[in-house]
């Protein structure tokens, strides 16, 4: 069951930066005004929830 989780975890990890690529390479290229950076600030922080999710679902084995 657990590993089930953390394939599920890399899977959105995975999917949520896939998603947001275009963006993030846009605003490496052109740098980045307010709107962008928040932006690029919530995928980062959404990226380190699931990466804390996935240890944490680690260590419960």
């Amino acid at each position: 069951m657990a590993a089930q989780h953390v394939h599920e975890i890399d899977a959105a990890i995975k999917e949520l930066i896939s998603s947001r690529r275009q963006e993030i390479l846009q605003i490496a290229q052109n740098g980045a005004n307010p709107g962008p950076l928040k932006n690029v600030v919530e995928i980062q922080t959404a990226i380190d929830a699931l990466y804390r999710a996935r240890e944490q679902e680690g260590t419960s084995t």
